[in-house]
């Protein structure tokens, strides 16, 4: 029996209740809501803030629609590009029934006179998830990977009115890849040392085995006009009323217009890493 008191309970099988709890979760017409604050800092150069805010629906195989508000706080780095204005104001998007309606003033010279919409075919809520928060939580598939990389364990104090444990560990970019084929989509292109780069996370459990906190970061080296650079990218969200009724609906229809219908190339919402890759090359 030695071996075995030996080893740390979270070492054993840290995954499989949570897992479970989480799927237990997925019930159409209920769902979650979220806050996060994601950060990457350009080795003190400079620095872009993302804070979100948002409605997560489920279904009976996981995220089917999401409503999620968006601002940017891009900390002066982009005051001088006229073409960008209006890039830091929020961005309201709604995914449901896999099509997207993005809403504000990054969309505003897209939409016709009397439309506040624009609406988009082969919507992905996990996708929009992503410019949220690193780690998706919300898929079990990535949930079980994340918790088979625990170190540690301890008390996680009252996160949201409930009582916590917290792990921790680290995981690399390639085991998030492998999880989720979102992220895989998402992240397409990768070169072998982005994939091989380390994500330390933090994430607390209820009493009920349902995440209620999880915070990441990770750390890359680039180099801008032969200067060496240290990146940092940190997020951290928070999920509140698991278990309620939660109904994700389309925006009014005399309120939208369709991508196809619109001239030019329409903007993304920003995503997180993508925002952290592309001011790193």
């Amino acid at each position: 029996m030695t071996p075995a008191l030996a080893t740390p309970a979270y070492a054993q099988a840290p995954a499989a209740k949570p897992v479970i709890a989480l799927k237990k979760q997925f019930v159409t017409g209920h769902g979650v809501r979220f806050t996060s604050v994601s950060k990457i800092d350009m080795g003190g150069l400079a620095s872009v803030k993302l804070r979100s805010k948002g409605t997560v629906g489920f279904g009976r195989t996981g995220v089917t629609a999401s409503d999620i508000t968006l601002k940017a706080d891009w900390g002066g780095l982009l005051d001088d590009d006229e073409e960008l204005e209006g890039i830091d104001e929020p961005i309201r998007t709604i995914t449901v029934k896999k099509t997207t309606y993005s809403s504000g003033h990054l969309f505003d010279a897209f939409l016709p006179e009397g439309k506040t919409w624009l609406r988009s075919p082969g919507g992905d809520p996990a996708r929009e998830l992503s410019g949220s928060f690193l780690i998706n939580p919300l898929d079990p598939n990535t949930l079980r990977t994340v918790l088979s990389t625990t170190r540690a364990t301890g008390r996680g104090g009252v996160v949201g009115g409930a009582k916590t444990t917290l792990y921790r560990g680290t995981i690399t970019m390639k085991q998030l890849l492998s999880a989720s084929p979102t992220t895989r989509k998402q992240l397409n292109g990768m070169s072998a040392k982005e994939r091989a780069s380390r994500v330390s996370w933090k994430l607390w459990l209820g009493t009920d085995n349902l995440v209620r906190r999880i915070t990441t970061s990770t750390r890359e080296t680039v180099k801008i006009k032969k200067t060496s650079i240290q990146m940092a990218l940190t997020s951290d969200a928070r999920f509140t009323g698991w278990g309620k009724k939660i109904k994700v609906t389309p925006p009014p229809a005399d309120q939208v217009t369709d991508l196809s219908d619109t001239d030019g190339e329409v903007p993304q919402t920003p995503q997180i890493f993508d925002l952290n890759r592309g001011l790193g090359h």
